[in-house]
Protein backbone atom coordinates (compact mmCIF):
# COMPACT_ATOMS: atom_id res chain seq x y z
CA UNK A 1 0.00 0.00 0.00
CA UNK A 2 2.47 2.20 1.00
CA UNK A 3 4.42 1.77 -2.66
CA UNK A 4 0.51 2.57 -4.12
CA UNK A 5 0.20 6.16 -1.98
CA UNK A 6 3.17 7.72 -2.99
CA UNK A 7 2.36 6.46 -7.09
CA UNK A 8 -1.02 8.47 -5.88
CA UNK A 9 1.12 11.35 -4.81
CA UNK A 10 3.22 10.95 -8.10
CA UNK A 11 0.47 11.23 -10.15
CA UNK A 12 -1.02 14.41 -8.69
CA UNK A 13 1.82 16.19 -8.67
CA UNK A 14 2.50 15.46 -12.48
CA UNK A 15 -0.93 16.90 -12.95
CA UNK A 16 0.36 19.84 -11.40
CA UNK A 17 3.50 20.21 -12.52
CA UNK A 18 2.32 19.54 -16.09
CA UNK A 19 -0.71 22.54 -15.60
CA UNK A 20 2.50 24.87 -14.96
CA UNK A 21 5.09 23.85 -17.82
CA UNK A 22 2.69 23.71 -20.48
CA UNK A 23 2.29 27.35 -20.47
CA UNK A 24 5.93 27.71 -20.91
CA UNK A 25 6.56 24.53 -24.27
CA UNK A 26 7.56 26.61 -27.44
CA UNK A 27 5.84 24.36 -30.01
CA UNK A 28 2.27 22.91 -30.55
CA UNK A 29 3.35 19.93 -30.78
CA UNK A 30 4.87 20.32 -27.68
CA UNK A 31 1.74 21.72 -26.23
CA UNK A 32 -0.32 19.06 -27.37
CA UNK A 33 1.95 16.43 -25.89
CA UNK A 34 1.85 17.98 -22.67
CA UNK A 35 -1.79 17.94 -23.16
CA UNK A 36 -2.09 14.03 -23.61
CA UNK A 37 0.66 13.45 -21.10
CA UNK A 38 -1.30 15.69 -18.49
CA UNK A 39 -4.78 14.09 -19.26
CA UNK A 40 -3.01 10.50 -19.22
CA UNK A 41 -1.61 11.52 -15.59
CA UNK A 42 -5.29 12.90 -14.34
CA UNK A 43 -6.38 9.36 -15.41
CA UNK A 44 -4.03 7.49 -13.70
CA UNK A 45 -4.75 9.34 -10.53
CA UNK A 46 -8.13 7.32 -11.01
CA UNK A 47 -6.65 4.17 -12.07
CA UNK A 48 -4.40 3.92 -8.49
CA UNK A 49 -6.83 5.41 -6.46
CA UNK A 50 -9.21 2.46 -7.92
CA UNK A 51 -6.62 0.46 -7.07
CA UNK A 52 -5.68 1.74 -3.63
CA UNK A 53 -9.52 1.26 -2.54
CA UNK A 54 -9.29 -2.23 -3.61
CA UNK A 55 -7.16 -2.58 -0.90
CA UNK A 56 -8.99 -0.98 1.34
CA UNK A 57 -7.07 2.51 1.30
CA UNK A 58 -7.13 6.13 0.38
CA UNK A 59 -5.02 8.58 -0.80
CA UNK A 60 -4.15 11.91 0.38
CA UNK A 61 -6.03 14.46 -1.82
CA UNK A 62 -4.03 16.44 -3.88
CA UNK A 63 -1.93 19.08 -2.78
CA UNK A 64 -3.35 22.91 -4.53
CA UNK A 65 0.56 23.46 -4.81
CA UNK A 66 3.35 21.52 -5.30
CA UNK A 67 7.16 23.00 -4.92
CA UNK A 68 9.10 22.54 -8.27
CA UNK A 69 12.55 21.92 -8.14
CA UNK A 70 13.59 25.01 -10.20
CA UNK A 71 11.24 27.77 -12.08
CA UNK A 72 9.95 27.50 -14.96
CA UNK A 73 10.31 30.12 -16.96
CA UNK A 74 10.99 29.15 -20.93
CA UNK A 75 10.17 26.26 -22.53
CA UNK A 76 14.23 24.43 -22.01
CA UNK A 77 12.88 24.68 -18.06
CA UNK A 78 9.80 23.69 -19.16
CA UNK A 79 10.95 20.67 -20.94
CA UNK A 80 13.37 19.91 -18.25
CA UNK A 81 10.59 19.85 -15.47
CA UNK A 82 8.44 17.42 -17.56
CA UNK A 83 11.54 15.23 -17.87
CA UNK A 84 11.67 15.33 -13.84
CA UNK A 85 8.13 14.57 -13.78
CA UNK A 86 8.31 11.15 -15.69
CA UNK A 87 11.30 10.21 -14.00
CA UNK A 88 9.68 10.84 -10.69
CA UNK A 89 6.46 9.09 -11.99
CA UNK A 90 8.52 6.44 -13.80
CA UNK A 91 10.61 6.19 -10.18
CA UNK A 92 6.80 5.67 -8.09
CA UNK A 93 5.75 2.85 -10.64
CA UNK A 94 9.18 1.06 -10.31
CA UNK A 95 8.40 0.74 -6.48
CA UNK A 96 4.72 -0.51 -7.01
CA UNK A 97 6.59 -3.15 -9.58
CA UNK A 98 9.16 -4.32 -6.69
CA UNK A 99 6.20 -5.16 -4.24
CA UNK A 100 2.67 -5.97 -6.24
CA UNK A 101 2.02 -9.12 -7.58
CA UNK A 102 -0.24 -10.27 -10.32
CA UNK A 103 -2.07 -7.52 -12.21
CA UNK A 104 -1.40 -5.22 -10.41
CA UNK A 105 2.49 -5.60 -10.77
CA UNK A 106 1.32 -5.54 -15.05
CA UNK A 107 -0.47 -2.92 -14.57
CA UNK A 108 2.16 -0.95 -12.82
CA UNK A 109 4.86 -2.19 -15.34
CA UNK A 110 2.90 -0.53 -18.19
CA UNK A 111 2.89 2.77 -16.11
CA UNK A 112 6.37 2.81 -15.72
CA UNK A 113 6.73 2.39 -19.40
CA UNK A 114 4.63 5.16 -20.58
CA UNK A 115 6.49 7.73 -18.18
CA UNK A 116 9.82 6.39 -19.39
CA UNK A 117 9.08 7.13 -22.86
CA UNK A 118 7.21 10.42 -21.72
CA UNK A 119 10.49 10.81 -20.06
CA UNK A 120 13.07 10.51 -23.15
CA UNK A 121 10.46 12.73 -25.42
CA UNK A 122 10.88 15.42 -22.78
CA UNK A 123 14.60 15.18 -22.43
CA UNK A 124 15.02 13.96 -25.92
CA UNK A 125 17.34 10.81 -24.91
CA UNK A 126 16.83 8.03 -23.25
CA UNK A 127 18.11 6.88 -20.06
CA UNK A 128 19.29 3.07 -19.16
CA UNK A 129 17.13 2.14 -16.04
CA UNK A 130 13.61 4.54 -15.90
CA UNK A 131 12.52 4.81 -12.72
CA UNK A 132 16.17 4.27 -11.25
CA UNK A 133 17.99 7.33 -12.04
CA UNK A 134 20.29 7.83 -8.89
CA UNK A 135 18.96 5.03 -7.24
CA UNK A 136 21.65 2.63 -8.48
CA UNK A 137 24.45 3.94 -6.62
CA UNK A 138 26.87 5.15 -9.66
Amino acid sequence: VTALLAAAAAENAAVYGYSVAGARLATGQDKNAARTAYDAHRAQVQNVTQWLADLGATPAPAAPVYRLPSPVVDNPSARALLAAIEESTAAAYADVVAVASAQLQRDAALELQAAAIREAQWRTTSVPFPGLVGRLGA
